[in-house]
């Protein structure tokens, strides 16, 4: 009997559009969004809190719907259909926006969360989708008998702050709450391999003066929740100018006493990356993904002590930014030379955190891109099978190209990739840029590289020059007379649109760059292309060695993108996973390498920076291939 009521229970909730979570003993019916939701908010940590908390109403217990936050500094169109509600809306407080997001979204809802404060909300948020739980703040006994409240779950405190007769659990700390977390995994049968670092400080009310890119801790809760995420939470904030000095794509010093300056902000986020990471450990659980949700400052790179030299140009590297260190499970590892990650890792950075959301809806609902999905009529048909080759670096060769370099011949490793491309049933396309030096050159003019030629494809490579603020393709050259056309980030947002959900790498040195000292951040490329549209941007934030030794273009970077298409196209795996094998594989084939020239006394030392160099703008949990 109890079975044939259990059963009936779900019918009734499927015709009702209902989604149904249980607990022990308790129900919850939450009323499931018909589409996206667009949910505005102005700068005040509150409006912050409450979006947190509108969270769980969109995501989790299998029914996803996207949820795009937009603080008011996004300019980015959102083509997924979406209703639009702003905070201010819903309420003049926390309190009664929470309120009116629980009783609009749950018909019944017996067990909730109570939270006080923004970085407590981070936290829950992932326990609560997993009991399709409204969160609430400083709930009022009304919305509680509204509700059906039997159970309420209170984050960090406030269990004494009102009176309420039914069950009540504290959760008093970040680890219990994790503890929590993992129990409602195990009690469904799942584990837990992701770890989600972010700065909730990025919000305050009264901002760090060095805070660059506020508000992006806001897409930690979307991601949290969709990958049953621990949240890891602190104030890495470090100091904008000197992180720049030491990380942007020139002004690197040799000067100790700079990295020991900035060394705290970055080992504080490395230290609550290793906290994590071994709680899952300690509890029985595999790692594997780690997302950093932040800016630059708010979220430093380790910044590794490198120095390497390219000997053949006489060209040093000192310090490189990276976000494999964190991946690491020792914390004792010296970072002077490249460390395989023990995870994947990726970063979500935009201009803002419309778009850091805009993109992970993207990549949660990519196969709805698909033909059949909800969203296909959206993206160019057929995206899914095409794929292009942009070669920006061979009509000037052979200055770059090493001695058996022609600007007749793709420059390594263009047609190796376009290689691939084919061979694993893509339908793909080389293209290289008119030649603006001869008059009866044919071609697609290279501004046009970056216009509606790009938007139709799934699968992007650009091999090319940078420095930013630019990508720097060649157009020609005619004795001394080199022409080049300078991709900026202004015009990625002008050009550049990718209608489909679109992953792109590039190889172009210190394209990746985003610690410099630039009047705006719209000038960064990495977070111009997820503007644009990108779901996942790969490229360098420091020379390759593709460009500045003698056997160049052949080299690690040039290997570790062949193997990254190989792994993430040909193999299945997710994109992090694929580019950590993609770089280890090739620093280790060019360390064999390099040994064996040394005893011949014909080295160059350029094999440490390109690994840790390639950052991941994306989730790195997401798959290409299912």
């Amino acid at each position: 009997m109890k079975t044939f009521r259990w059963v009936l229970v779900c019918l009734m909730c499927a015709w009702a559009g209902l989604s149904t979570a249980w607990s022990g003993e308790y129900q919850n019916n939450k009323i499931q969004p018909d589409k996206a939701l667009l949910l505005q908010l102005q700068r005040e940590q509150w409006q912050a809190l409450a979006a947190v908390c509108a969270t769980p109403a969109f995501y989790g217990n299998g029914a996803n719907i996207p949820l795009i936050f937009d603080d008011g500094s996004g300019k980015n169109e959102v083509v997924i259909p979406h209703g639009t509600h702003s905070v201010r809306d819903w309420g003049a407080d926390a309190a009664a926006v929470t309120a009116h997001i629980a009783t609009q979204y749950w018909r019944k809802a017996e067990i909730v969360f109570v939270v006080d404060t923004y970085e407590h909300a981070l936290w829950a948020a992932p326990c609560a989708a997993l009991q399709s739980a409204p969160m609430l703040v400083h709930p009022t006994a009304a919305t509680l008998a509204a509700l059906g409240v039997k159970e309420i779950v209170f984050v960090n405190g406030g269990e004494d702050s009102f009176a309420f007769s039914g069950k009540t659990i504290a959760l008093p700390g970040k680890v219990d709450v994790w503890k929590y977390q993992l129990g409602l995994l195990a009690a469904a049968g799942q584990g837990c391999d992701y770890v989600v670092v972010t700065n909730p400080h990025d919000t305050d009310d009264t901002l760090n003066p060095n805070v660059q890119w506020p508000y992006l801790s806001l897409a930690a809760a979307p991601l949290a929740v969709y990958r049953h995420a621990l949240v890891q939470t602190d104030d890495y904030t470090g100091d904008r100018k000197r992180l720049h000095a030491l990380g942007g794509s020139s002004g690197d010093s040799s000067d100790k006493a700079k990295l020991q300056y900035v060394k705290p902000s970055f080992q504080k986020v490395k230290d609550a990356c290793n906290a994590a990471e071994q709680f899952l450990i300690d509890h029985g659980q595999k790692p594997l993904y780690l997302g950093m949700v932040g800016g630059s400052v708010e979220l430093p790179y380790y910044i590794c002590d490198l120095h390497a030299k390219y000997k053949y140009w006489d060209i040093q590297i000192d310090y490189v930014p990276a976000d494999t260190p964190y991946a690491t499970l020792r914390n004792d590892v010296d970072f002077t030379r490249f460390v395989k990650p023990d995870l994947s890792v990726g970063r979500i950075m935009a201009d803002n955190v419309l778009d850091a959301t805009y993109q992970l809806a993207r990549t949660f609902f990519r196969n709805q891109f698909l033909p059949g999905g909800k969203y296909a009529s959206l993206a160019p048909a057929g995206w899914e099978k095409k794929a292009i080759v942009f070669d920006g670096h061979r009509l000037n060769q052979p200055d770059e190209g090493g001695p058996d370099a022609s600007p007749n011949e793709s420059f390594h490793p263009a047609g190796e990739v376009k290689s691939n491309f084919d061979r694993f049933g893509l339908q793909s396309e080389y293209v290289v840029p008119r030649n603006e030096t001869q008059a009866d050159a044919t071609g697609v003019p290279a501004p046009e590289l970056f216009g509606k030629t790009s938007s139709g494809y799934g699968f992007v490579q650009y091999v090319a020059h940078g420095d930013p603020p630019y990508m720097r393709i060649e157009a020609g050259r005619s004795g001394k007379d080199i022409k080049n056309y300078l991709a900026t980030g202004a015009e990625f947002r002008k050009q550049l649109h990718f209608q489909a959900p679109t992953v792109a790498y590039v190889i172009g040195c210190n394209v990746g760059t985003v610690n410099a000292s630039f009047k705006s951040n719209e000038e960064f490329l990495p977070t111009s292309a997820i503007h644009a549209g990108a779901v996942a941007f790969m490229a360098p934030n420091k020379c390759q060695a593709i460009c500045f030794w003698r056997y160049a273009p052949k080299g690690p970077g040039a290997d570790q993108c062949i193997l990254f298409w190989e792994n993430a196209l040909a193999k299945k795996m997710p994109i992090g996973p694929a580019l950590i094998d993609a770089k280890w594989r090739a620093y280790q084939m060019w360390r064999d390498q390099q040994a064996a020239a040394d005893r011949g006394k014909d080295s160059d030392n350029v094999i440490e920076i390109d690994a840790p160099a390639m950052v991941l703008f994306g989730d790195p949990a997401l798959k290409l291939v299912e």
